[in-house]
């Protein structure tokens, strides 16, 4: 057995390496707890992509909002603020201008051609209905990114199980190679020494065949 093919074999797949050692049970337990990983690590992806799904569609029935494919950051203001254009606290243009006059203080044409390059329009503008709605996206949102953390734990869990496995096929090697020279190597022959009765002694040559 080579146990450098062994390390090789378990960093690609925990439990082949085990397998190609003879170690059919250590391999099997590996098998099973990758099998677990993956399958974790689809079970979370499924329901962070439902879940996304979830909260683009509220956005679109009580928002107006009329576009799927936007990045993240996107998706995080329609869940901080009310709607995209206006005035007051609420409004992610109200936003943009002030951040405008701090980028060009005196300069109104600059602060308004800076605010337009980064005002949604059209179907990228959104208006809550109501707050209690938007709580309600903000809230599955959050549950989508959880599950696709969660997924992303399992590559985690995956290299945690090739390290370990790795280090599990050295372990049996050098167990392995233990056992075979304790079995190839003979017996030493004792001496023993016995007192008799009337006080003389005795050697003895014991030897184990």
């Amino acid at each position: 057995m080579n146990p450098r093919r062994a390390l090789l074999l378990s960093l690609l797949l925990p439990g082949a390496g085990e397998l190609y050692s003879g170690h059919k049970g250590r391999a099997t337990g590996f098998f099973i707890s990758e099998g677990a990983i993956w399958a974790n690590f689809t079970a979370w992806e499924i329901a962070g992509h439902l879940r996304k799904n979830n909260y683009i569609e509220q956005a679109m029935l009580n928002a107006g909002i009329g576009t799927e494919s936007e990045s993240d950051d996107y998706w995080r203001l329609v869940g901080t603020y009310l709607r995209s254009s206006g005035s007051g606290p609420d409004s992610y243009e109200d936003a943009l201008r002030r951040d405008a006059r701090n980028e060009f203080p005196g300069d109104p044409a600059a602060q308004d051609a800076w605010v337009a390059q980064r005002l949604p329009t059209g179907n990228r503008a959104w208006n809550w209905t109501s707050a209690s709605l938007q709580e309600h996206y903000i809230e599955t949102r959050q549950n989508s990114t959880r599950a696709f953390n969660r997924a992303k734990f399992s590559f985690a869990l995956a290299i945690l199980n090739r390290l370990v496995s790795a280090i599990d096929t050295q372990v049996l090697h050098r167990r392995d190679l233990r056992a075979e020279q304790s079995a190839i190597e003979p017996d030493e022959p004792r001496l023993l020494t016995m007192v008799t009765a009337d006080g003389g002694g005795r050697i003895l040559l014991r030897h184990r065949f």
